[in-house]
């Protein structure tokens, strides 16, 4: 797994297959600042991946469906919890001048290209919740162009802000497709926590970098 693509273990089929994105479909997204992460790291998510694909061996089709989910679901709480504590990542996203740049450009398409519903700013990841709007073909706006347009622009604005140039987020972003309420629900409350969760705050509503459309 390339350095890259720290969330490539759950959608690494995008760069071969089309990406199915159902219409009038919500998705949880996370995506991070660039960070340079130790092989070790890498290595634990692949033994990860090796030691479930021996459990699911002689497994029936239903069981390695809702297994997969389960296991998917672990890798990116794994994942994201040691990016929430990496002490050696750039804090860049807890400055509030790059919050801001990153909290109105998630604004400027919402109600355009998007409905956005719940966002969590954390100092080197993302969480947003957003549902894609339909263009005048009846296609929904992919989120493919969605997260280049917002990544890039980002991207540029905070590196002019930081006098810095390179790479400003990781390559990629990891998404998923919200199946029901009650994962609907799940979900924001994970977003909202997060902070709680990294030792932040000791309550979400004292995280100034978070947001949840209640209307």
């Amino acid at each position: 797994m390339a350095e890259s693509d720290i969330f490539g273990y759950r959608y690494y089929y995008k760069r071969y297959l089309p990406h199915i994105q159902p219409v009038d479909a919500i998705f949880f997204i996370t995506y991070n600042l660039a960070l340079k992460i130790s092989d070790k790291f890498y290595k634990e998510l692949l033994n990860r991946k090796k030691q479930f694909r021996k459990s699911i061996k002689d497994s029936n089709e239903k069981e390695i469906i809702q297994r997969k989910y389960n296991f998917n679901k672990k890798q990116f709480d794994f994942t994201d919890n040691f990016i929430g504590k990496y002490k050696n990542s750039p804090n860049w996203l807890f400055d509030n001048r790059i919050a801001t740049i990153v909290k109105d450009s998630l604004f400027y398409r919402d109600s355009e290209h998007y409905n956005l519903l719940c966002y969590c700013i954390m100092p080197n990841h993302v969480h947003i919740l957003v549902k894609p709007l339909q263009k005048s073909n009846g296609k929904p706006y992919s989120l493919a162009y969605i997260m280049k347009n917002h990544k890039s622009f980002t991207a540029v604005q905070s590196n002019k802000i930081l006098q810095r140039t390179g790479i400003f987020w990781q390559r990629g972003y990891y998404d998923h497709y919200v199946r029901n309420k009650k994962e609907f629900d799940n979900i924001i409350g994970y977003i909202l926590n997060n902070p709680v969760k990294a030792g932040l705050v000791k309550d979400y509503q004292d995280w100034k970098y978070s947001w949840l459309n209640i209307e």
